[in-house]
């Protein structure tokens, strides 16, 4: 099994060194060798990419940023020269985090772990949950985590993401009833909340990563403890 890799650094040297230990692994191929996010962005559309090996500080724009303007990311081995990065990065789910000056033996240890994840049998993983909505004559397929919050709309509804909002002629309700799992929250008679992307939760609102106020209904708050915050508070003895 070759795993298809990207090497992502502004750096000149270091962009020589990581390429060698690419080269030296015989289950590694370097597929691009790029100097700056947009680059890579570039490239990770042009090419089947396994395994991103990513700077941080870059020219344009972080690695991190990179990652999370992907829909889909391949798996990620951030690198740095600053350790204060670690808790930021995390919230990707990287593969590792390496520090430079980078060592062969703690590199190996990187891919060993990225040979594991892709090593997960196919049947065993499962397809991330998603509906369509309509727009004109295509079909637009929103995967759930794309999206941060849902708002009722006159006679239709505001479904948010990141890059732009969907506007279905569809109820609050009947969607609330059509989604699978409990990945969603209603929070208010006109609000439906992802609950990934809570960063804060107040007495009459809660706030989402992205900065969003959203308000709390009085008679969904209890709800809200109940599944969201309940079992997961951690607190002193």
């Amino acid at each position: 099994m070759k795993i298809n890799t990207l090497v992502v650094d502004d750096d000149a040297i270091w962009k020589k060194v990581i390429t060698k230990f690419v080269q030296m692994n015989p289950l590694l191929e370097l597929v691009g060798v790029c100097s700056s996010a947009i680059e890579a962005y570039a490239k990770l559309a042009q090419v089947e990419v396994d395994v991103l090996i990513c700077d941080i500080e870059l020219p344009d724009m972080s690695g991190l940023s990179l990652i999370r303007s992907l829909p889909r990311p391949p798996l990620v081995i951030f690198v740095t020269s600053y350790r204060h990065y670690a808790l930021d990065c995390y919230e990707v789910s990287p593969v590792d985090f390496l520090l430079k000056p980078l060592e062969l033996d703690r590199f190996l240890q990187s891919i060993e772990k990225v040979r594991q994840r892709l090593l997960v049998a196919p049947e065993t993983s499962t397809i991330a949950p998603y509906f369509f909505v309509r727009e004109a004559l295509n079909y637009i397929q929103i995967a759930y985590d794309d999206v941060l919050y849902m708002k009722a709309q006159e006679n239709f509804l505001q479904i948010v993401t990141p890059a732009q909002s969907f506007f279905p002629i569809l109820s609050i309700t009947k969607m609330e009833e059509q989604l699978k799992g409990d990945v969603f929250l209603r929070v208010h008679r006109s609000y439906l909340v992802h609950r990934g992307a809570i960063a804060s939760i107040g007495k009459n609102e809660l706030t989402l990563r992205d900065g969003q106020v959203i308000p709390i209904g009085d008679q969904y708050r209890a709800q809200l403890t109940r599944k969201h915050i309940e079992g997961r508070l951690i607190s002193r003895a």
